[in-house]
């Protein structure tokens, strides 16, 4: 959760008289681990006094007490964090070193691709964008073909000076290009 809005002083004053209040939803509601990003104790007590400052800027007196309305918000607002680390958790793989020295993902030995497979993906990968560049024009083409040289081995200097053009342009015409071909739908295809 982002924070931009100021407290009054009253509301610091909420918030410091009830930090404790973070603590004890964080032991009794979530599970702390240290070995796991985003779970560990320091990261969950940050996010709790996050909700907590939020908890002070929304609290009505007339509803109910502030520790009260507090320790649901908080105790929310966590519960939300760890939903979103935990789907973000879902797209990380894990790299590790065998006891032979050999490299394994989440577990798995990770062989690398053979040369074979490696020319048939290029010269898959360069048609593929063969075939989208004639549908495009000006500064996607450009991207386009820029970035068929990249894939050939050319850095992004080489490209610029072989188009007499500043390297900046260049990422500007690889950016423009790879905006529009996430939106082309047969070019996404093609790369299943």
């Amino acid at each position: 959760m982002k924070w931009d809005i100021p407290l009054t002083r009253e509301q610091q004053e909420l918030v410091e008289n009830n930090l404790s209040l973070v603590y004890w939803v964080i032991m009794e509601s979530i599970h702390v681990n240290e070995t796991i990003y985003g779970f560990g104790y320091e990261d969950l007590y940050q996010e709790g006094c996050i909700w907590l400052c939020h908890a002070a800027t929304t609290y009505n007196p007339a509803r109910s007490l502030f520790p009260t309305y507090a320790r649901k918000i908080v105790r929310n607002g966590l519960l939300s964090y760890c939903r979103q680390m935990c789907f973000r958790q879902r797209r990380f793989t894990y790299l590790t070193v065998g006891l032979h020295g050999e490299l394994l993902a989440d577990g798995e030995l990770v062989t690398p691709p053979d040369d074979f497979h490696v020319q048939v993906n290029m010269i898959e990968t360069l048609d593929l964008l063969a075939s989208a560049e004639k549908k495009y024009q000006g500064v996607t083409k450009l991207g386009i073909e820029a970035l068929k040289l990249k894939l050939k081995g050319m850095s992004v200097s080489e490209i610029a000076d072989l188009y007499h053009v500043p390297p900046p342009h260049v990422g500007a015409w690889i950016s423009r290009a790879t905006q529009k071909l996430r939106k082309d739908t047969p070019f996404l295809a093609g790369l299943l």
